[in-house]
């Protein structure tokens, strides 16, 4: 009889493990498998995009359970293709460039902005022009469907310019600063260091920059929709290690600025004075980016853009706003 009660005993204890066993395996949550395809990620050397490398040095990819790889693009005209033939599938933008990437054919979504232009972008007159309206009849320089582009021409939009007001030539940015600089040409759009350099020349000066109305000038990075669709976790990740970088720039500028210095291939003080330009955007700020009810809002910046860019031929199509923009990653993030 004792016999019994010991192995009924014995029997009721191994029974009772067995169920605590499997409920706490049944229980647990699922380990996540790091996909070995690393999502890769097109950037260039601009400041605004370099918060990636942070996330890549600090493990934050790892932290958030993603494969990623940062792709520098040396030659931006080489983004568009890269992105279209799957070489990169995460890829820089701006609220602009994302309406070239469309009409290019490549099917791909805004997902986060990074940054907004706080002094990045300028117009560089002389004296004789004190406002946008003195323009009339001028011929300024700038580099054609890029974002000094659409600036310029938002600009002479609220002024009540006409197209035919003003005549436009496609030059670099750089080659507009220098030239502006040389009194080769009066009338451009550059960015640093030209910006700052304009005083140098004595019948000249920096009329207005996108520090005066920030936000204007919006960068951003779009995901190719078929990644986004297959790979939503993934790119969630991506997005979540971008916001943990930020926190830690803001949390510990010095190390921050040293890490993507380094991997731009610039000095920490020339890439602190190209810095010094952008405004990198929080979480929060991302989502009224995205917000239609909040001003300079992605959504009617591009509308904007498509404006422009259809009547300066820089657009051939007018690509639907709401398949452009995806806040949908944003909003699922935390």
């Amino acid at each position: 009889m004792l016999m019994k009660k010991i192995t009924i005993a014995i029997i009721a204890i191994v029974v009772m493990g067995l169920v605590a066993y499997f409920g706490l395996t049944l229980n647990k949550p699922t380990q996540t498998t790091i996909n070995s395809e690393p999502i890769k990620i097109g950037v260039i050397v601009y400041p605004g995009f370099a918060p990636f490398f942070i996330a890549d040095e600090k493990g934050y990819f790892e932290k958030e359970g993603v494969n990623a790889k940062i792709v520098l693009i040396s030659d931006p005209n080489q983004a568009i293709p890269l992105l279209e033939s799957n070489e990169v599938q995460l890829l820089f933008s701006s609220a602009d460039f994302t309406t070239i990437i469309a009409d290019a054919g490549v099917d791909a979504k805004e997902i986060f902005a990074s940054d907004i232009g706080y002094g990045s972008d300028g117009l560089l007159v002389k004296n004789d022009v004190n406002n946008i309206s003195d323009l009339k009849g001028k011929t300024i320089y700038l580099g054609m469907g890029y974002p000094s582009h659409f600036l310029f021409r938002y600009l002479t939009k609220q002024a009540g310019l006409k197209n035919d007001d003003v005549t436009l030539i496609d030059m670099g940015a750089d080659q507009v600063g220098a030239a502006f600089v040389a009194r080769q040409i009066d009338y451009g759009m550059s960015w640093e260091p030209w910006l700052s350099q304009a005083s140098e020349r004595k019948d000249g000066k920096l009329l207005f920059s996108s520090k005066d109305e920030p936000g204007i000038i919006t960068d951003t990075f779009v995901v190719r929709t078929d990644t986004l669709n297959s790979r939503n976790e993934d790119v969630k990740a991506v997005v979540k290690a971008w916001f943990d970088s930020i926190k830690f720039i803001n949390s510990n500028p010095d190390e921050a600025n040293s890490i993507m210095a380094k991997n731009l291939g610039l000095s920490v003080e020339d890439f602190e004075a190209q810095a010094s330009t952008i405004k990198f955007l929080t979480y929060q700020e991302n989502l009224d980016k995205f917000n239609k009810e909040k001003p300079l809002n992605l959504y009617s910046l591009t509308d904007k853009v498509i404006e422009i860019y259809s009547e300066d031929g820089i657009i051939q199509s007018k690509p639907d706003v709401n398949k452009l923009i995806d806040p949908s990653i944003l909003k699922e993030l935390y």
